[in-house]
């Protein structure tokens, strides 16, 4: 089972805080993970109102990210250690998955097969411009079963939502995977799939895009089903 560290907030409300990190384990592992929250478990060794402590504890804390497989940030609110840990996910290449509503089990990105989800981590940084090019659906617009790397993949036909600039949001996208044709909002999309990450999933799945015909970030297609 994949080892998950849990990323939430402790300081303020200190006990709800600690009961919250609590439920969101227990709902992690009732999705067959294995999740870790480090104030759970340090504050029984450190006092974290004890700078001295504190500074050991999220060292610790640290130590125990490098073992993980994934950072799963859970609600909009970042403290201060949060951030810590999210810089040294990045650092070390770990997948970042934000849970915008961690009460809720459906919210939580657990794959519908053995793959991790692609996320922000698997996208060419910077807001560009999306037309032509593979982009990665965030794992929450999907419902549970499809919550898997062949789903998110959709190649962006048209749409001013194409543009990171233009006032309308919406992206025409045809599904890799299936040929689905549909539009979705530029912010249902993680960003544009980096060119490693697609000469890895496309010897996963069985895409009916896929071979010559795709390349992540080097399509020429023509607009189509522009927003009125």
């Amino acid at each position: 089972m994949k080892l998950i560290y849990i990323a939430s907030p402790l300081r303020g409300d200190y006990d709800r805080n600690i009961r919250q990190a609590a439920q969101y384990c227990e709902n992690a592992c009732s999705l067959g993970v294995i999740a870790f929250a480090p104030h759970l478990y340090f504050t029984q060794l450190y006092n974290d109102t004890i700078a001295e402590e504190r500074e050991k504890g999220l060292e610790m804390g640290l130590a125990m990210l490098e073992k993980c497989e994934e950072l799963w940030v859970m609600g909009t609110h970042i403290s201060q250690g949060m951030r810590g840990e999210i810089d040294r996910a990045k650092e070390l290449g770990i997948p970042i998955y934000q849970v915008d509503m961690p009460h809720d089990v459906e919210y939580y990105p657990v794959s519908a097969d053995s793959h991790a989800l692609l996320g922000r981590h698997s996208c060419v940084p910077g807001s560009l411009d999306y037309t032509g090019k593979i982009l990665v659906m965030n794992f929450d617009v999907l419902k549970p079963e499809y919550r898997s790397r062949q789903h998110q993949l959709w190649l962006a036909t048209g749409g001013f939502g194409c543009s990171p600039t233009a006032r309308g949001r919406r992206v025409y996208a045809t599904s890799l995977y299936d040929g689905e044709q549909s539009s979705f909002y530029r912010q249902d999309f993680a960003g544009i799939l980096k060119n490693e990450v697609w000469e890895e999933v496309k010897g996963q799945y069985d895409f009916v895009l896929s071979g010559q015909k795709v390349s992540a970030n080097n399509i020429k297609m023509p607009q189509e089903g522009m927003e009125q």
